[in-house]
């Protein structure tokens, strides 16, 4: 049989893929390719490009993928809970108030769940296993209503912290916190006493590490622009800096509530937010988005969550809250 030049070329395509092609049509193809420069060149190329090697995918984008997705099954899993009565409530409730739950196991909602994080799993599987050209070893766990789904993820995104992280036991002493006009800082670097003579900004109230009476100390304004200010203590002239998440693409720095006069104490809510009285925040707050670590934050009632956002207790040590055993208070970070 006869063949032109874009019937060849698909042939050759589907050859270099490995593709089903009839024993005629190959033959058809290879003599026109003896006759076609075009072709011949095409087929050169498919062969040129089979030895090139397959491209790796960043491992930062693979990072924020698995934490999109992480975020994806947490909000999920949570919708399908408020779906879904206890199982207490079911095992009380007669034959006429099951039906909502068969409805919803059955109906849009449910399919609509899994649909969704199907999508964003297969998504991720595909991109790693044929943007990478590699098998992939490690796993990522992320949460679903109806239990565990395991991800694979190169050993780059392992870090990630899962959506809603299970409490853990906070340490007996909070870091080396000052507070100043209720915004926290950690040390930083030891600077030139020189570097005091900036302008000042204010004071603050801290005894440092010791065990005397709280003293009101200068803050100078940082030489960096990172939102930082500099404190003259015991041990020198030193940077602290701000204790920052980050929130869509935006820092916000840890708020204190209480006063934080000396090393070791942790910060608590702002005295305008009621402490929730349930690990959901409830009444005080509500589960939204998750930040750049997959951390759960939550919302407060008529506070843009832009303007602040609240972070539950028991966060891990290595976390900007630091598993703090209280719950914490962040807004967008500003310069001193």
């Amino acid at each position: 049989m006869e063949m032109d030049c874009i019937r060849t070329q698909a042939t050759i395509s589907a050859l270099h893929d490995k593709e089903h092609v009839t024993d005629e049509n190959a033959e058809a193809a290879r003599a026109h390719c003896d006759e076609c420069e075009r072709c011949r060149a095409f087929e050169a190329d498919l062969g040129a490009l089979s030895g090139l090697p397959m491209p790796k995918a960043p491992p930062e984008l693979i990072g924020r993928i698995m934490v999109a997705v992480a975020a994806i099954a947490s909000e999920r899993a949570q919708e399908a809970e408020e779906i879904v009565p206890p199982a207490s409530e079911a095992a009380a409730s007669d034959l006429e108030s099951t039906a909502p739950r068969f409805e919803w196991f059955t109906g849009n909602v449910r399919w609509g769940t899994f649909g969704a994080l199907g999508v964003a799993a297969v998504a991720l599987v595909l991109f790693l296993v044929v943007g990478t050209g590699r098998p992939v070893t490690d796993k990522a766990t992320v949460a679903t209503s109806g239990g565990s789904t395991s991800l694979a993820a190169p050993e780059a995104v392992t870090g990630a912290a899962p959506a809603a992280p299970a409490p853990t036991p906070a340490p007996a002493r909070a870091p080396d916190y000052l507070a100043f006009e209720a915004r926290v800082y950690t040390p930083g670097s030891l600077l030139s006493d020189a570097v005091a003579a900036t302008q000042s900004v204010g004071t603050l109230s801290t005894a440092f590490g010791g065990n005397g009476a709280p003293t009101q100390i200068p803050a100078y304004r940082s030489p960096l622009t990172d939102g930082s200010i500099v404190v003259k203590g015991p041990d020198g002239t030193r940077l602290y800096e701000p204790v920052t998440r980050m929130f869509n693409s935006a820092k916000y720095q840890l708020v204190a509530g209480n006063a934080i006069e000396r090393f070791g104490v942790w910060p608590e809510l702002p005295t305008r937010f009621q402490a929730p009285a349930s690990p959901d925040g409830f009444p005080t707050f509500t589960a939204a988005g998750a930040d750049a670590l997959g951390v759960r934050t939550y919302a407060a009632k008529g506070v843009p969550q832009a303007q602040g956002f609240a972070v539950a207790p028991g966060t891990s040590a290595t976390d900007p809250a630091a598993s703090n055993p209280n719950w914490t208070w962040w807004e967008p970070l500003l310069m001193p």
